[in-house]
């Protein structure tokens, strides 16, 4: 950094900060203070023995914080400590020249006899992928205005450098490890058969599943934006009054789940993902979707406990546990697909209960489960060609009740709708 922009950054610092205060409050030391950190080396931070911070005793942690490499739409932090001896009746005013990046909380301290140390925590949050961005964070240490004359002796100033630098999502693509094994799909009770919303859950089968990677999360707007800009135009999501234009929706909601995409475009996603990563990834079957949504388990949501244990497996109000139609949720439409981690299912995935419903690899077939198939293993959906009209989707979303994003619920959509309450996520074969 040049002495320039040192120069230039104090500046503004002091127009917006410390001229504000009544001219009383500062003796001469202060602006000496002041000509003395401007005027030093060009490598910032100012060395506390030059702005005069190891005269009041004072210890920073760190002399510059650089940030993780941080995923665009989401926020690291670093905790700078600030230790000082024995002295006591003195204030700390910290305060930044880039606040569109970096936040600080808190920005003011009293220093007491009775702690030692102060704790500042600094936010560093990406608005640009891959862009460096640069910050200073400026401390300046006083004592409390004088009784008599109500003036305030200004004790030391010190900068820190920040730096952080955004980057795109697709290399966030968390996954959780299902280990594989046996559970039962499908509803036994005889009643579901003649209930129009639940005969095609019916009848109950067990299933084996090998192991497998599923995604933590539905697949964003940012990690579909990083494909779409590599085959654009196609594969394009539809645009609407609730999402918005492509691509401007990726930039405005980064971390919200992708809609408004067909089973298509999922399916080149996933075929993309294998390519640039070279590992196998695919939607989910039917089948591995309600294995990690139910846990493994006999669940009727993911948050719920399993069926036959001393608890009811639906009793808690599902508005912070899920993004649904009947509110309570904090959101309209889609909400972020890290919210709602209390509603996680056992294995670890978020919002396998409504948000968007999740398009699945199989063909729909209402029948299915009642076909004769003497095993049913790593299951791949109905094999019937007069069935391959509709694709499986799951899970729910923010236009349905509740009662529609139970584990074991069935729909269908044709594979070329584009709808704005539908995504997806994917899993990574072993």
């Amino acid at each position: 950094m040049s002495v320039e922009t040192g120069i230039e950054q104090m500046s503004v610092f002091f127009f917006h900060n410390i001229l504000r205060w009544p001219v009383r409050f500062f003796r001469p030391a202060f602006f000496l203070v002041v000509l003395m950190a401007v005027s030093c080396a060009e490598d910032l931070p100012i060395v506390p023995e030059e702005s005069k911070f190891s005269e009041a005793g004072i210890k920073l942690s760190a002399e510059a914080v650089a940030f993780k490499p941080t995923l665009f739409g989401r926020s690291d932090t670093f905790d700078l400590s600030i230790e000082y001896g024995d002295t006591v009746n003195m204030i700390l005013l910290v305060s930044l020249d880039d606040t569109s990046h970096f936040t600080v909380s808190p920005d003011s301290f009293a220093f007491s006899k009775t702690k030692r140390e102060l704790d500042v925590k600094l936010t560093y949050t990406p608005t640009i992928i891959d862009q460096a961005d640069f910050g200073n964070l400026v401390l300046v240490t006083f004592n409390p205005p004088d009784t008599l004359t109500g003036i305030i002796d200004t004790v030391g100033v010190d900068t820190l450098k920040l730096s952080g630098t955004g980057r795109g999502q697709f290399l966030d693509l968390e996954l959780v490890f299902v280990s594989g094994g046996s559970f039962n799909m499908g509803i036994d009770s005889v009643s579901a058969f003649e209930d129009v919303d639940k005969s095609d859950q019916w009848g109950e089968h067990g299933v084996v599943l090998s192991d497998f990677f599923i995604g933590r999360f539905e697949v964003t707007n940012l990690q579909y934006y990083e494909f779409w800009s590599e085959v654009k135009p196609k594969h394009t999501p539809r645009d609407s009054s609730i999402t918005g234009t492509w691509p401007q929706a990726a930039r405005l909601m980064p971390n919200f789940p992708v809609v408004g995409v067909n089973w298509d475009d999922a399916t080149a996603f996933c075929r993309w993902l294998s390519l640039r990563t070279g590992e196998s990834y695919t939607l989910p079957t039917e089948a591995q979707w309600q294995y990690a949504a139910s846990g493994g388990q006999n669940r009727q949501y993911p948050w719920s406990v399993a069926d036959g244990s001393e608890e009811p497996a639906d009793t808690v109000d599902p508005g912070p546990l899920a993004n649904t139609l009947q509110g309570g949720d904090g959101y309209t439409y889609t909400a972020p697909v890290d919210a709602f981690e209390a509603g996680a299912s056992a294995f670890g995935p978020l919002n396998m209960a409504g948000n968007v419903w999740e398009l699945c690899l199989d063909w729909y077939d209402k029948d299915y489960y009642r076909a004769d198939y003497e095993t049913w293993v790593d299951p791949q959906g109905t094999i019937v060609p007069d069935n391959f009209v509709f694709k499986v989707i799951r899970g729910g979303s923010w236009f349905e009740t509740v009662s529609q994003a139970g584990c074991t619920n069935r729909s269908a959509l044709f594979p070329e709708n584009r709808e704005l309450n539908v995504g997806f996520r994917v899993v990574r074969l072993p």
